[in-house]
């Protein structure tokens, strides 16, 4: 059996831990950005500025408070994460606690890791929400559309079972 697979699966491995521990040590930018000391010219508006705003833009500038779409992307948050708790749950690989260290293989090693990495950045998003209010619009539009394809799927599930 060739190991040119394996090998090439556990070097994109390294290389996406390497990336995952650099953005959660990296600093956040700040808010305040210096000025800049030149004067740059500023170029002709873009067509794309004289485009009519749509319908979604031209609520935002009435001012229209979507409190029940925050509320609604806060559940669907914490549904979601919920979720996704439930399905590392079930996949979870098996214990090696208690195994000697001779037995265990590279996939059983790998798996832990994973298991305990995907743990890790499942906790910081649920716990670091975003302050941005449009991802918290999102996560509301995100359960709009989920709360009809829950209720159809469902009922179709239970009764698929029987």
């Amino acid at each position: 059996m060739s190991l040119t697979v394996p090998i090439g699966v556990l070097g994109l491995f390294l290389v996406v831990m390497m990336m995952m521990i650099g953005l959660w040590f990296a600093p956040t930018p700040s808010r305040a950005t210096p000025e800049s000391s030149l004067e740059l010219q500023r170029s002709p508006p873009a067509l794309e500025e004289f485009v009519e705003p749509d319908a979604l833009e031209q609520l935002e500038r009435l001012g229209h408070n979507r409190r029940w779409l925050r509320l609604i992307g806060f559940l669907t948050r914490l549904l979601t994460y919920a979720a996704l708790f439930s399905l590392l749950y079930v996949w979870a690989p098996k214990d090696i606690s208690n195994a000697p260290l001779g037995t265990l293989t590279l996939s059983d090693i790998a798996g832990v890791i994973i298991f305990v990495g995907i743990g890790i950045v499942l906790f910081r998003a649920l716990f670091n929400p975003s302050d941005n209010d449009e991802i918290k619009d999102a996560w509301g539009w995100l359960g709009v559309v989920l709360l009809p394809a829950v209720g159809v799927g469902a009922p179709y599930l239970l009764y698929a079972a029987h």
